[in-house]
């Protein structure tokens, strides 16, 4: 019985019309991608964050403020496998720039760490700062590497002066295009 039963819905077959909901597709919603890029003032604990959430060797030193109306507005002390890593926030690009006097042109010197970076109102230091920078072992340029790696997406234009200079992945922003000039003359009234 339960064979002649299959046999007879199987041969009546289904009048029901397809639906509409499997007929139409929806087109996907567009997804926006989030610009990860910071903006002036960038601050020294969204560098440090940054840094922190990679897999280097980061341990963290100390911290300190800058003076009411002093060109430093915080500096972060920390090491990358027991190599200084200084991150200065300063009150603005141009103060930064005015107090290191900032030439990207010119490489390290006496004093100076084997790896410089500044971007926006931020310094990035790394290496030790004794005597004269000499270039970097491997293990110490893949660390600069991975460092730059980190902060790249965030902050940009970025400049060095380093022993050994780290390829940055990041290019400018392009140029906005400026509105166009308004016409000095009338407009035309012709049909």
């Amino acid at each position: 019985m339960l064979i002649a039963l299959s046999s007879a819905v199987a041969a009546c077959g289904s009048s029901a019309p397809p639906s509409a909901a499997a007929a139409a597709t929806v087109a996907p919603t567009p997804v926006i991608t989030p610009d990860p890029h910071l903006t002036e003032p960038a601050t020294a604990d969204q560098i440090f964050n940054a840094i922190r959430v990679g897999k280097l060797p980061l341990s963290v030193n100390n911290a300190s403020a800058g003076a009411p109306g002093a060109p430093i507005i915080k500096q972060i002390n920390a090491q990358i496998a027991n190599w200084p890593l200084i991150i200065t926030e300063y009150r603005s690009s141009q103060v930064l720039r005015d107090a290191l006097k900032w030439d990207p042109t010119a490489g390290p010197k006496q004093g100076d760490p084997p790896y410089s970076w500044v971007a926006m109102n931020i310094l990035i230091a790394f290496g030790p700062v004794t005597g004269k920078p000499t270039t970097p072992d491997a293990d110490r340029q893949a660390q600069a590497l991975a460092l730059i790696a980190l902060v790249d997406p965030l902050v940009w234009p970025i400049e060095q002066k380093s022993m050994a200079p780290v390829p940055t992945r990041t290019p400018p922003p392009p140029a906005t295009p400026s509105p166009p000039a308004a016409s000095a003359a009338p407009a035309s009234t012709a049909p």
